[in-house]
């Protein structure tokens, strides 16, 4: 008999009861929605050890296709499978600190997100808007596995259950993000090249008489020299860095260094790019990049704004133009 093929809550439940079978009594398997940014909302697969109180989560949607059969699942559910493996947790994870406020806020941060886009998670999460995004807050989970890399967004019942209010979450947020997430401001066109480079090496791994000319000439062919000179603002960790662009004196120093007005393009959560100001500048067509950005390069759940804005150094203010 010929396989037929699955929708996506057949794939689903294939994919559990695969896992279930493979993983033993041990696991609890199951999967669950979970809201992300811009109101996107994934099918995650948890494999749950039991007596362990963290478990990875493995989001499926990009895997399933239409028209996939029950042969490809379990093909998925193998390499889902090996994944879970992989990414086991040794240990328990400490919240502790999470929920008592004198502990949980020296880990407090903020990031930045589309506020009409969320409109929906805004109303249960405290917040304050900048122009067309909104200023939200998160516990940074420093522990292992994470090392800063994991996050739990603040609600507003844990903010009732800290008796915290906004302003102080605020303030807190604002003195602990530069210090846990430091920015970092780099040439675009260094950055591109160590991309390439990376890429470059990582291809001719082992591959004898390959020297810094040769990368030099392929990088120049591939890339070239862009018109527009250009400059990415971030954090070390890469991590939500668009909220760099409000820590204290980050812009003015930017504009202090390159002697003029500048334009921030959010070319995602995790940065943005700046761009200095001339007479002959074209805002429209700066729109155009971040929106082809967004469209093409960026995750739907990582898009921040399909807008341009504008710093002024005399008035050291972030102006919205677009």
């Amino acid at each position: 008999m010929n396989d037929t093929s699955m929708n996506f809550t057949s794939f689903t439940q294939s994919i559990l009861k695969d896992l279930q079978k493979k993983l033993g009594d041990n696991y609890s398997v199951f999967s669950h929605n979970v809201k992300k940014n811009n109101g996107i909302e994934l099918t995650g697969i948890v494999a749950k050890r039991k007596g362990c109180n963290t478990s990875p989560t493995i989001y499926i949607n990009d895997l399933y296709k239409p028209g996939i059969t029950p042969k490809e699942a379990g093909t998925i559910a193998d390499m889902l499978y090996d994944h879970f493996q992989a990414a086991e947790f040794d240990d328990d994870l400490d919240m502790s600190g999470f929920v008592e406020f004198d502990k949980a806020k020296e880990k407090l941060a903020f990031k930045l997100v589309h506020a009409e886009k969320n409109k929906e998670l805004l109303k249960l999460i405290p917040h304050k808007v900048f122009h067309n995004l909104a200023i939200v807050f998160y516990y940074t989970v420093q522990e292992a596995p994470f090392y800063g890399r994991g996050a739990i967004l603040v609600y507003n019942t844990h903010m009732k259950q800290w008796e915290a209010d906004l302003d102080i979450l605020y303030k807190i947020a604002f003195e602990n993000t530069p210090i846990l997430f430091p920015s970092i401001t780099e040439n675009m066109q260094d950055v591109m090249r160590s991309i390439l480079m990376d890429g470059l090496e990582d291809d001719l791994l082992g591959t004898e008489g390959v020297d810094e000319d040769f990368l030099k000439e392929v990088w120049e062919q591939e890339v070239g020299e862009t018109k527009m000179p250009m400059y990415v603002l971030t954090n070390k960790q890469k991590l939500y860095g668009a909220a760099c662009m409000l820590y204290p004196g980050v812009l003015k120093g930017f504009a202090e260094k390159i002697n003029r007005d500048f334009y921030i393009l959010p070319s995602s959560v995790h940065e943005v790019i700046l761009v200095p100001a001339d007479a002959d500048t074209d805002r429209e067509a700066l729109c155009e990049i971040v929106t082809e950005i967004n469209r093409t390069q960026v995750a739907e759940e990582e898009i921040l704004a399909d807008s341009v804005y504008f710093y002024s150094k005399n008035l050291d203010k972030v102006l919205w133009i677009l």
